[in-house]
């Protein structure tokens, strides 16, 4: 070979400039379909994890039934109404693994106190436990600093949450669904969910001891009756913010954070700083809805286009007699 045709071959083994954009325009194109693909792979895998955390929390409360005959209960009467006993997160501690935090519950004394004075269960916001966050939800602090374990360190927070019941009208019966104490400040807190602060309407916080669910009073069928549903959707971060300690549970006449109402349709209402802290929407950042798990332990997932009157309700409440189709 010439020494003419060497230079030749060994010239045409570059790329030119052309075929350089060309390749670099192909790449840009491939890696800009396969971008929705993983996105996609990325949020059914965090929907599967998501879907087993609350699975885990379903179970975790079958067997705190098996052995106290019970789901949890408010554990806590202040004299004050504005106090919170702690969560039913905190009482399933043992029930998920987490006997070493289990220990250090105090569930005759409050969530937390407010001011400087921090309380043992105050305390307990500062450890993270993972099987109450939902991946495709990022914020895991609360909101406050009223609840804050150690001054400047934000309480971990919840993204599950336990049904305390519906409110609105019944419309098997046409009669107003139960609500505790309707006038407070943040709405009431209903009583005909599986998990209410005290399964009954009652005028006060010091008339009757304090009293739990047992699944055979969901005569509703517990298949057919909400037990425990994400409130982890974009917006709830928004100040003045939707979300607080998972140590804290109920207050009688004020606050319901472990457990919340079901009032409005999914993603539809955040915290407005006052009035509606039981009412918050239900609702996720999955696509087109949320995770649900139901009284007999299964989990599904609600669409967000779910008739809020003729089913959503119906499935909160657990002794009403409605009749409806499952979702």
């Amino acid at each position: 070979m010439s020494l003419t045709s060497l230079a030749s071959a060994t010239a045409r083994r570059a790329f030119t400039l052309i075929e350089l954009l060309v390749v670099i325009a192909i790449i840009a194109v491939l890696i800009g379909l396969l971008l929705p693909a993983v996105q996609k792979v990325r949020e059914a895998a965090n929907r599967a994890k998501c879907a087993n955390n609350i699975k885990q929390l379903g179970l975790a409360l079958h067997n705190y039934h098996e052995s106290q005959n019970s789901l949890p209960k408010a554990s806590y009467q202040p004299a004050s109404g504005n106090i919170p006993c702690v969560s039913w997160q905190a009482i399933i501690l043992p029930q998920i693994e987490q006997t070493g935090i289990a220990t250090s519950v105090r569930p005759d004394l409050a969530a937390y106190v407010g001011g400087t004075a921090v309380t043992a269960n105050e305390m307990l916001g500062i450890h993270n436990v993972a099987i109450f966050h939902c991946p495709s939800y990022r914020i895991t602090e609360s909101s406050s600093a009223i609840d804050e374990p150690v001054p400047g360190t934000r309480a971990k927070n919840l993204h599950y949450v336990g049904n305390a019941g519906p409110k609105g009208t019944n419309p098997h019966n046409g009669q107003a669904y139960g609500v505790n104490n309707p006038g407070s400040i943040q709405g009431g807190v209903a009583t005909d969910g599986i998990l209410p602060y005290y399964p009954a309407v009652i005028s006060s916080p010091t008339t009757p001891a304090m009293q739990s669910i047992r699944l055979n009073q969901v005569t509703d069928g517990t298949s057919n009756t909400l037990m425990i549903f994400e409130v982890a959707w974009s917006g709830l971060e928004v100040s003045p913010g939707s979300h607080r300690s998972w140590v804290r549970g109920i207050a009688w006449s004020n606050d319901s954070t472990g457990c919340k109402n079901v009032t409005f349709g999914m993603r539809a209402v955040k915290y407005n700083g006052g009035g509606n802290w039981n009412d918050v929407s239900m609702g996720s950042n999955h696509t087109n809805g949320c995770n649900a798990a139901y009284g007999d332990g299964s989990v599904r997932f609600l669409k967000k286009t779910i008739d809020l009157n003729k089913v959503l309700k119906p499935l909160a409440s657990r002794n009403g007699g409605e009749s409806f189709e499952l979702p």
